[in-house]
């Protein structure tokens, strides 16, 4: 294996860090003696690398698996309403996304964070904090650099506010667009960490071919690949014994959420790679002019320097909708491309994933349970850029309902007319037809 793959390697595994095998769950990492200043002479490279310098000094800290599990619990109850907490893992059912054994959102959500982070960056406290101990120097200056930048960017562009967190768009995204703006804030800090790890190996800085093909390399690998790279002698001493622990813990984790981690990091890297062709200055509008409005933009970087808007639907009040009545609204939200890839992939076409979902042009889906049953239902809103996209989704979609009800046929229908597909799934034969009176009722509006 080439030395320059090692290095890609170790930036990606960098992203997966696990704390549950570097030490005990109540007490904190130890850090290395120079930990501050280590960070403090990565914080100035940085600053070489980016051209932006830090308006404070960034304070480096340690804390236990046990005490982070608190801070996870602490973000889930503020940003996650308690619906979707109680009803997550029948939401994901319904939706496709998932279709493995009952799973609890709280513990599933502790899991995979207190499994698969060495360290993160807390804009509430504006410092950074090591979960995980005892790496090599590459791995630990890796690290550094990533939330380093994570820092940086808090500092410039107010991560709180920027993930709609608080301030007068707060609620009003949409998760598509959350999703968006997660891969440019990782997908920016994976690319930074990038830049500075083939900076300090080679000694110089890095040309732009040099680093289209660590992009790319990262954008394209899985974790299965990832697992196999890992097993290569010369990746294995360069990150350190306890990074196959993190690979084993992503066993535990349900496809679609690794899909989506893996695409906010490294999508997301190749996304910023593109818009960075124009300058520092075009990707500092990511944050400051032009959002992503979906993630069909981080998948399309030319549609979003195109400012190409998509389609955004609003459900009517559903508790003024009489065959409604006996159902309780679960969730009502954006999939968007990205998770549409997951959808396909999960039902068992993941040959013809990225082809069924691309040309998304905007959705809007409602997940219901009835009152007085765990019965289930889905209205689904679609738009695609032509007819024949929209076809090719509902063509897929159709294969994607024989096999989510193979085992438990409920009524289902879609019907294509146009640019547009509309789907219904569960309910009552009957009242088909008024539900998909309501879906073709939503009317759309350019973002």
């Amino acid at each position: 294996m080439k030395l320059s793959n090692v290095f890609r390697i170790v930036g990606l595994a960098a992203l997966i860090l696990a704390s549950s095998s570097a030490h005990s769950d109540t007490t904190p990492p130890v850090p290395p003696p120079d930990a501050q200043a280590a960070a403090d002479g990565i914080a100035r490279e940085i600053e070489q690398i980016r051209g932006l310098t830090f308006k404070q000094p960034v304070r480096v800290a340690t804390q236990s698996v046990a005490d982070f599990g608190e801070y996870v619990a602490r973000q889930l109850d503020k940003e996650v309403p308690e619906s979707i907490r109680l009803h997550y893992g029948t939401i994901v059912h319904t939706l496709g996304l998932y279709r493995g054994p009952p799973i609890d959102f709280s513990s599933m959500m502790m899991t995979v964070m207190t499994s698969q982070v060495g360290a993160y960056y807390d804009p509430e406290k504006q410092s950074f904090f090591v979960v995980m101990s005892g790496l090599p120097e590459l791995m630990q200056g890796v690290m550094y650099s990533h939330e380093l930048y994570h820092a940086l960017q808090d500092q410039h562009f107010g991560l709180v506010r920027y993930m709609g967190m608080e301030g007068k768009d707060a609620g009003s995204q949409n998760g598509d667009s959350k999703l968006a703006r997660s891969a440019v804030v990782e997908g920016e800090a994976t690319y930074m960490m990038s830049l500075w790890m083939m900076q300090k190996m080679a000694g110089k800085p890095p040309t732009r071919q040099v680093m289209e093909q660590v992009i790319s390399m990262q954008a394209n690998m899985g974790v299965d690949q990832l697992r196999e790279a890992l097993k290569q002698p010369e990746v294995a001493k360069a990150v350190g014994s306890d990074m196959q622990t993190a690979v084993d813990a992503t066993d535990k984790i349900p496809s679609f959420i690794m899909d989506s981690m893996m695409a906010v990091y490294l999508k997301g890297a190749g996304f910023v790679f593109a818009v960075h062709e124009q300058g520092w200055t075009a990707v500092e509008k990511l944050y400051t002019e032009y959002p992503p409005q979906s993630t069909e933009h981080i998948l399309h970087p030319e549609k979003w320097l195109a400012r190409e808007a998509s389609t955004a639907f609003k459900w009517p009040t559903f508790e003024k909708v009489a065959v409604l009545n006996d159902w309780e609204l679960l969730d009502n939200d954006v999939l968007g491309e990205f998770q549409w890839r997951s959808v396909f992939k999960e039902q068992g076409l993941a040959a013809d994933a990225e082809s069924a979902a691309a040309g998304w042009d905007g959705d809007r889906y409602a997940v219901f349970k009835r009152k007085d049953s765990k019965a289930t239902l889905l209205l689904l809103r679609t738009r695609w850029d032509s007819e024949k996209e929209a076809k090719e989704f509902a063509d897929a979609y159709r294969r994607v309902l024989a096999v989510k009800y193979a085992d438990a046929p409920a009524p289902t229908r879609l019907e294509q007319k146009g640019v547009d597909v509309f789907v219904v799934e569960g309910g009552d034969e009957a009242n088909l037809d008024k539900l998909m009176k309501v879906v073709k009722g939503t009317k759309g509006t350019r973002n």
